[in-house]
């Protein structure tokens, strides 16, 4: 196993210069696309998990907004991760305060998976899927860093690995009793 992100720099995810590029040309489709892209992840996220939608705002507007920003942060970590590192830690902090846990983050990324193969059409690939999984789970650790859910060395899930029961309605979703999300 690679050590964690965090013990080396963010440097050893396996993502040349090439899946870079690859991983730009898929967000600028997703980009493209807009609103529909944030409307399915939204709603993919919350009929496979409705346990976490307590978790979020009412209305989403605002945060459909930060949506794309967030996957371009995704994609600019993997070219310069010493500068976005920062900011995914604080959004990690800021969802813990949110009511989130380390079992939601695999569950988002592979609800997003699914959102970005669907909207990529004929141009999606297993190896943007695997590049994309790879992006998003180090993302997440980040982002757990930041929250103070895993420390550096830490592991989650991987993208893909199913836990069918996680946020699936109810209280094991952790949601149960988490503060409504704000922005």
């Amino acid at each position: 196993m690679p050590p964690s992100p965090g013990d080396r720099g963010l440097r050893w995810i396996p993502i040349d210069q090439q899946a870079s590029i690859r991983l730009q040309a898929s967000l600028d489709l997703l980009r493209a696309r807009g609103g529909e892209v944030v409307h399915r992840f939204y709603a993919k996220l919350f009929e496979q998990f409705p346990g976490v939608r307590a978790m979020f705002p009412a209305d989403m507007v605002a945060l459909e907004r930060k949506f794309i920003d967030t996957l371009i942060a995704v994609v600019e970590l993997i070219g310069e991760p010493d500068r976005v590192r920062p900011r995914l830690e604080e959004l990690g902090k800021r969802h813990a305060t949110y009511g989130a846990q380390p079992e939601h983050y695999p569950l988002v990324c592979d609800a997003l998976i699914e959102t970005i193969r669907e909207a990529s059409g004929e141009a999606w690939s297993a190896q943007l899927e695997t590049e994309w999984s790879q992006a998003l789970l180090l993302v997440s650790e980040i982002m757990l860093i930041g929250a103070g859910q895993v420390t550096r060395g830490g592991t989650i899930r991987p993208v893909g690995e199913k836990q069918p029961t996680v946020g699936r309605g109810g209280p094991e979703a952790g949601a149960a009793s988490a503060p409504t999300r704000r922005d």
